[in-house]
């Protein structure tokens, strides 16, 4: 068993007619191995095995676990070494995303000279984002604020903030956003996760999908643009703000955890993509029944959710480019594949 067999597949699929795009569709296969792995293990055994399974937000996972059986105990607080860890994860994962996939996804070659800074100079992130990308020192970047960020963005100071500025002429659709939960929210979460088999592949908060992720926790920055269905902008937006307050120390990423009842927990944790949420279940002696995993990609590419959204007002000769485009800014934490086809070939 391999660490992508744990993680699953994202198949993302467009068809249109020639004119008008007339369907998308997401599905994430992703097998329930979490669940076979720890069944019948002792609790803290099956938090301890899970986490190296994972290729992408290991320690998140790890703290996840961890929290989801403290809670079967009583209230579970993360250990603040361990948030950190989590965050540093995160900037490391964002810092990849930035060099790599917001270049392709503005059709642009990768940023070979900021990975170049990366590699070199590992310990000096806040030094490399100023010099490539913000084109000013981080403390001086967040200190503009909204309207500041906007004028960033036109005076083209940057390649990331000419890209800012392309993306600030562009519309579609959108979801509403999945903030971290309370614990009553969370509770309400696990209950869903645990008792309902296809929650896990097709989550919805209050009836409805929701995106996760740095939108939803810079929402408040950034709400002026997608209130104004600037989508695209305003995750980049949110992201790099994100990850200039991760470079500075801290984004205040949280994590929490919750007793559903006497043999069940669910525990939540910020991750560079959005929410995580492990649910565990014990049986009557008190080993692990079941083990429920819902990463964020459920949330972001549900088949009615923010990507199949990002892509309302595509044209079909245009399709392709912007269903990967959507799934770039969305980030899966998954192997992805799209597939384009022509409805009229396939009636």
């Amino acid at each position: 068993m391999t660490p992508a067999d744990l993680a699953g597949h994202l198949s993302l699929t467009v068809l249109h007619d020639g004119h008008t795009l007339t369907h998308c569709h997401s599905r994430f296969d992703r097998p329930a191995l979490a669940a076979r792995l720890c069944a019948g293990l002792n609790p803290a055994d099956a938090a301890q095995r899970l986490p190296p399974l994972f290729a992408v937000c290991r320690h998140a996972h790890g703290l996840a676990a961890s929290l989801a059986v403290a809670a079967l105990n009583g209230p579970a607080q993360a250990d603040p070494a361990a948030l950190a860890a989590v965050e540093a994860e995160a900037r490391q994962d964002m810092l990849r995303r930035v060099a790599l996939d917001w270049p392709a996804a503005c059709g642009d070659s990768p940023d070979a000279d900021f990975l170049a800074a990366l590699r070199t100079r590992p310990d000096a992130v806040a030094d490399a984002l100023a010099e490539f990308v913000l084109g000013e020192p981080c403390a001086d970047w967040l200190a503009r604020g909204y309207h500041g960020w906007l004028a960033w963005a036109r005076q083209r100071h940057t390649q990331y903030a000419w890209r800012l500025a392309e993306l600030m002429a562009e519309s579609c659709g959108g979801m509403p956003l999945l903030g971290f939960p309370t614990e009553r929210e969370l509770a309400a979460l696990g209950r869903d996760l645990l008792d309902d088999d296809a929650f896990a592949l097709a989550p919805t908060w209050v009836g409805s999908p929701a995106e996760t992720g740095p939108l939803a926790r810079q929402a408040n920055w950034v709400a002026s643009l997608f209130a104004a269905e600037y989508w695209p902008a305003a995750r980049m937006l949110a992201r790099l703000v994100e990850l200039v307050r991760l470079s500075q120390g801290s984004a205040g990423y949280q994590a929490r955890a919750v007793a559903l009842d006497g043999q069940r927990a669910v525990a939540a944790v910020d991750t560079a993509r959005g929410l995580l949420l492990h649910a565990v279940a014990l049986d009557a002696a008190g080993q692990v029944a079941d083990w429920r995993i819902l990463p964020p990609t459920a949330w972001n590419f549900h088949p009615e959710g923010a990507w199949a959204a990002a892509l309302d007002r595509a044209l079909p000769e245009q399709v392709g480019y912007a269903a990967e485009r959507a799934a770039l800014w969305l980030d899966p934490c998954v192997a992805w594949t799209i597939t384009v086809k022509d409805s009229r070939s396939h009636a």
